[in-house]
């Protein structure tokens, strides 16, 4: 069963037309391995066929990593519309009744192109992306600043936990260069996690888990192109590879979106731990990545829409396992530890 923030039975997303239910998650032994699907840029202005391919791999939970729709306002009347278009698209319908589906927010569908605190209608925005995707009336994130959550899905030898951060709601400005786009602040007061995002992340990691997983809506580990990413922040990026490293968390894995193609990046840490960002973007809009540069880059996919996965196996063979396939479901690149 898939629990939110460790304390309560999920109910799990049911959309229609924008009408928000709920229906349980069904009890069912636990399973060889844990699925996790996830995916962002998915533009409701478009047909999204790539739905019926990932639910053909039949995972056990579905993370949007932001992007979630196309709506660039500070009318939330054009917001509504926007989320009702996307819930009355038959593709997303039919997978959202057979997978259950979590998700953050990022720029688009948080109400303004790379905005972060500034944003002056964050809370009516948080309020329509929480109906929409049937975010229980008693949960935590309707009452704390912020949409970040986790999740744990699995037992036992693969309990994995899901952290999904919210890299908008506290993000100051960022650095602005005319020439090279968005580069590192040297701010000290610069932030983009936020003190109490801070600690109830340090909180969550600290909780046992088999695997963790955490969702971040821009890339973590590329570090030179001239676009959204944690480099842009780096003592929040720095203080996350500490904290990763302080409490040996060998077995976690990041997965973002924000890019418009698929890519697999690994850093090997001071005291040795691999750490892979697998990144899946977009589930109906992609580009070429060009020339865009990255030093930690494995694989890279791009020109196609794409959706990711990971496959976490607690007993024999890879503990796991990150792919990023193709709109047809054909797996593009691979990485598995």
């Amino acid at each position: 069963m898939l629990r939110r923030d460790f304390l309560q039975g999920v109910s799990l997303t049911a959309l229609s037309a924008g009408v928000m239910a709920c229906a349980r998650a069904p009890s069912k032994p636990t399973p060889a391995a844990t699925r996790i699907a996830f995916g962002s840029c998915a533009d409701q202005n478009f047909a999204q066929p790539i739905w019926d391919s990932i639910a053909a791999k039949n995972p056990d939970v579905f993370v949007f990593l932001g992007d979630n729709i196309y709506a660039d306002t500070e009318d939330m009347n054009s917001m509504m519309a926007e989320y009702q278009k996307f819930a009355a698209n038959p593709d997303f319908d039919r997978f959202r009744r057979k997978i259950p589906v979590v998700a953050t927010w990022d720029d688009h569908d948080y109400g303004c192109n790379d905005s972060g605190c500034e944003y002056p209608r964050r809370r009516e925005s948080k309020a329509l992306m929480l109906n929409f995707f049937g975010e229980p009336q008693n949960s935590p994130r309707r009452t704390r600043e912020g949409i970040y959550t986790s999740y744990f899905l699995g037992e036992p030898p693969h309990r994995t936990q899901i952290i999904l951060l919210d890299l908008r709601w506290f993000r100051t400005a960022l650095n602005v260069n005319p020439d090279l786009g968005y580069g590192p602040t040297q701010d000290p007061a610069a932030q983009l996690l936020g003190d109490i995002q801070w600690h109830w992340l340090e909180q969550q990691l600290r909780i046992p888990a088999d695997f963790r997983v955490i969702g971040s809506s821009i890339q973590f580990l590329s570090s030179e192109h001239r676009w959204e990413k944690w480099a842009n922040f780096p003592r929040e990026r720095e203080r996350l590879i500490r904290l990763i490293e302080h409490l040996n968390l060998r077995d976690l894995t990041i997965i973002s979106g924000d890019m418009h193609f698929g890519e697999i990046s690994r850093e090997t840490l001071a005291n040795g731990t691999v750490l892979l960002d697998v990144t899946s973007s977009g589930l109906n809009r992609s580009e070429p990545a060009g020339e865009i540069p990255n030093s930690r880059r494995l694989h890279l996919f791009e020109g196609e829409c794409n959706f990711g996965m990971i496959t976490l196996n607690g007993s024999a063979g890879p503990r796991m396992t990150c792919e990023v396939f193709d709109q047809n479901g054909v797996v593009r690149i691979t990485a598995v530890r």
